[in-house]
């Protein structure tokens, strides 16, 4: 049977695709710049952000019950989708008060009720737009369009996505407001904007749209149905003949079509039981790939790709390949006869995603050579820093003596510390050290090291020309999660001469921070807490108040490197400047990520759009909007498994967590693929009557829901 287009795509279809384009851009746009936000503007550590990030994405995916519940039983489909609509609307209208500083309102507060309404409004729009796009559709006639249709749509809802994830961050970001160097009142404003733009869209699609109301409360029926012939089952044990299904109990009560269709929703929802375990792979893009990329190089081509837009890799990759399965990888497996039904191409999908865990879980393996050796459990890090122009011998309990050349670094790693160990060293120069003539040469030095902490000890000379060691405060040297260079100052101030001193650093582009160190009559050590800069070459200028330069130098900062600046003045001079790589700036390049972005782009094809199609085709009509929440709910599922991964801290490398997920993932697909050879297809119901809006006879087309 052909068809022009004009005749399978009406306007009512393409009200739809526009409004969940809007809706997907708000989305998407909001949840990129979310756990920046989280930790930035509301302080929220970085474990707790990605705990109430997950938590967010896991309610998200419940609330699709509640959605589905109004628009099979309630409201319809069309309804359900305007009210939540609202509720989103409103979410979005409090996410952007609460980052506006002005306003005299908890920024907490108002953050917490808007993302619970936009979890409440987003999660019961998700079953219903699906099933609302496909009660647009005349089945079996349509089910080739149907299938074309939900790759088309589900590439639109990727463009949305991708769109909103590459401007929300710009405008976040290059735009000030409200006297701070970024905006995110705009970046929660901008998503805001587009969901009145959404809610307007989908009004005006109204009067071309298939309408169906519920005619009687469905879902009420399916849970007392399914009460009812448990507890009889219960009840009757052995009476009942156990080759018959359960729901046969129910019979006499309900009828017969009821219990029908219930056996059909309840064989799809046994077959979701396996798909969490590929959720909880797939959305740890937004968090663990994202740390991953943030030990990175980000450089490329002269252009600097900071983590968080690495999560834009994905959706891009799904809009271009898309087509290229929709035209040429679909017709090609349909002539060899091979991956022919949604559930065959969705365990290929999970066995991909299997695979692009192994390649990050290779590459992580990788990565960790360049990471900083950090101490373990009941033990400590002790790093020297030479800062005198000759060499020091150090009498230590680690290794006897050990001599550090001036201006040298020697590290004492993982000794042996039980929450709290105190260590004595005998620091030793020759009276004469360079220009120094020392009173006194050698001095006991007693180090408090805490556990799991590194103490770094700066040798030097006080004002009375006797050698002195400084203990900077204990710090780790991890990288940042952001991937830029890290940087702290440490200044020993030998003259009493000399009054407000600062260390300021400049780059190319303005950037100025200023470390004060406060005048004292004595010698002394200040130390800075570790900043994060962008990357760069920076001038750097020692001044105080009686100098104006006291000494002025450049150096570069590396994605990824973290960084001691050593400062020694003496007699109102600058006698030690060195800049010290504490751990090694990021080597490897952030494309080596795309091998397993492709693989879960794949992954995502196979497994989404055929997981749709499937929970689509399978359900009968009065049943479609639960089968496509009981989708949605294994999306929740997954990321409830990765926040208790991520509480529960099982593993010391993180490449180990890749190759676990691996496993899993396989033997995941091994179980589904047993489940699966066990169902059995149902036929497509032929199309029936429907209410419309207008007179106009107007043909279906199918709505999936949007991407995680």
């Amino acid at each position: 049977m052909k068809m022009n287009f004009e005749t399978s795509y009406p306007t009512a279809v393409f009200c739809i695709i526009a409004t969940e384009f809007c809706e997907r851009f708000s989305f998407c746009g909001l949840r990129t710049i979310l756990s920046i936000y989280l930790r930035n503007e509301l302080l929220f550590s970085e474990n707790c952000s990605t705990v109430i990030y997950h938590v967010f994405i896991m309610v998200c995916y419940i609330v699709p019950l509640a959605g589905a519940v109004c628009a099979d039983s309630i409201l319809g489909r069309y309804s359900t989708i305007l009210y939540f609509s609202v509720v989103y609307l409103v979410g979005n209208i409090l996410m952007c008060m609460g980052a506006v500083p002005l306003l005299d309102i908890s920024s907490i507060t108002l953050s917490a009720v808007g993302l619970f309404l936009i979890s409440v409004g987003t999660g019961g729009i998700k079953p219903c737009v699906a099933a609302f796009g496909g009660d647009q559709f005349r089945l079996p006639d349509q089910r080739d369009l149907l299938q074309h249709f939900f790759s088309l749509f589900y590439f639109t809802i990727n463009l949305g996505g991708f769109v909103g994830m590459i401007l929300t961050p710009i405008l976040r970001k290059w735009v000030s407001c409200f006297g701070d160097d970024t905006c995110y009142a705009l970046g929660f404003g901008f998503p805001a904007a587009l969901m009145v733009l959404s809610l307007l869209l989908f009004i005006l699609g109204k009067p071309w749209y298939r309408l169906k109301t519920p005619k009687e409360n469905v879902m009420l029926q399916f849970f007392n149905c399914t009460i009812y012939a448990l507890a009889k089952r219960c009840k009757s044990g052995t009476r009942i003949n156990p080759r018959k299904h359960w729901l046969h109990a129910a019979r006499g009560k309900y009828s017969a079509k009821l219990i029908r269709d219930m056996k059909i929703v309840f064989a799809v929802l046994f077959l979701y039981i396996p798909l969490p375990i590929f959720w909880s792979l797939f959305d740890q893009q937004g968090s663990r790939w994202t740390f991953q990329a943030s030990h990175m190089d980000g450089n490329v081509l002269g252009i600097q790709i900071v983590p968080d837009q690495m999560q834009v890799v994905n959706p891009a990759m799904v809009l271009v390949l898309i087509p290229v399965f929709d035209k040429v990888v679909n017709p090609w497996f349909s002539k060899l006869h091979i991956m022919e039904n949604a559930l065959h191409r969705m365990a290929v999908g999970g066995l991909f995603a299997s695979a692009a865990f192994l390649s990050a879980g290779v590459l992580e393996l990788v990565l960790e050579t360049t990471y900083p050796k950090q101490p373990q459990e009941k033990h400590a890090s002790i790093n020297i820093i030479n800062t005198l122009p000759c060499d020091v011998k150090v009498d230590n309990p680690f290794n006897g003596v050990q001599r550090i050349r001036s201006s040298g670094l020697h590290k004492f790693e993982n000794i042996m510390c039980d929450n709290f160990t105190k260590y004595t060293l005998l620091v030793e120069a020759s009276e004469k050290c360079g220009t120094i003539y020392f009173g006194r040469h050698r001095h006991n030095l007693e180090v408090a090291a805490l556990e799991m902490q590194t103490d770094t000890v700066l040798i030097g000379i006080n004002v009375d020309n006797k050698i002195k060691s400084f203990i900077t405060d204990p710090v780790d040297y991890q990288k940042s999660l952001s991937g830029k260079p890290r940087i702290r100052v440490a200044y020993i101030k030998s003259s009493i001469l000399l009054h407000d001193i600062t260390v300021s650093l400049r780059n190319q582009a303005g950037l100025k921070d200023v470390y004060f160190v406060h005048s004292s009559n004595s010698s002394f050590l200040a130390d800075s807490a570790y900043m994060e800069l962008p990357q760069g070459i920076y001038d750097c200028v020692v001044a105080s108040k009686e100098i104006p330069i006291l000494h002025a130098e450049s150096f570069t900062l590396d994605l990824g490197g973290v960084y001691s600046l050593v400062i020694r003045e003496r007699n109102m001079k600058i006698e030690f400047f060195k800049l010290y790589i504490m751990s090694a700036p990021n080597t490897i390049n952030i494309l080596w990520l795309l091998p397993q972005y492709f693989l879960i782009s794949v992954a995502e094809i196979l497994f989404g759009v055929s997981g749709l199609e499937f929970s689509f085709t399978q359900a009968p009509k009065s049943m479609k909007t639960v089968t496509i929440a009981g989708w949605y709910l294994s999306v929740a599922v997954g990321n409830f498994l990765v926040i208790l991964i991520t509480q529960a801290n099982l593993f010391k490398s993180q490449a180990q967590e890749f190759f676990l997920f691996a496993v899993v993932m396989v033997a995941d697909m091994m179980v589904f693929i047993e489940m699966a050879s066990h169902y059995k297809f149902v036929q497509l119901e032929a199309d029936s009557s429907v209410n419309f809006a207008n007179q106009e006879q107007l043909p279906l087309i199918p709505n999936s829901p949007t991407s995680p």
